[in-house]
């Protein structure tokens, strides 16, 4: 595994985790500290981590629309029961993943929050014994985006 994509993952992680946490203990975010973890992580990628700048600039470009396009669509589809925190980390993500890579990301994302749902609803289902089970609870879904991100790109890069 490359040293700059650990470094990368690192400064992800540095503001990912605690944005995680806030979300799973408030359903809400800081847009604020948001914001500085996106300029520090671009920063870093092009000054620090010698990222070319404008094949760079056109990878993040397409990466931040496409994750943009996808959250804000899935919010708007689910009767807003997605944030816009979450919209604006699946924006964070993409500046971690780039462009390909963010498709894959979201997916596992989904995917991971999914099974936290179906989890949750066949727990409370076995604690209730309900005949008709309809589980209706919200769940954090920053955590699944930043678990999503961190195993899509270390799944990719360890495969490939």
């Amino acid at each position: 595994m490359d040293k700059t994509l650990l470094v990368l993952t690192a400064l992800y992680l540095l503001f990912a985790i605690p944005l995680s946490l806030m979300d799973s203990k408030k359903f809400r975010i800081s847009i604020p500290l948001l914001l500085f973890a996106s300029l520090f992580l671009l920063v870093c990628r092009f000054v620090f981590l010698s990222m070319p700048l404008l094949s760079g600039a056109k990878n993040l470009f397409f990466a931040l629309t496409s994750s943009f396009l996808i959250y804000f669509c899935t919010r708007v589809l689910s009767g807003e029961g997605l944030g816009f925190g979450d919209v604006f980390f699946g924006m964070y993500s993409a500046l971690y993943t780039g462009f390909y890579l963010n498709i894959i990301c979201t997916v596992f994302a989904a995917l991971l929050g999914v099974l936290y749902y179906l989890l949750l609803a066949i727990l409370q289902k076995m604690k209730k014994k309900q005949l008709v089970h309809r589980p209706i609870f919200a769940i954090p879904f920053v955590p699944f985006i930043t678990a999503g991100s961190v195993l899509g790109v270390l799944l990719f890069y360890v495969i490939a």
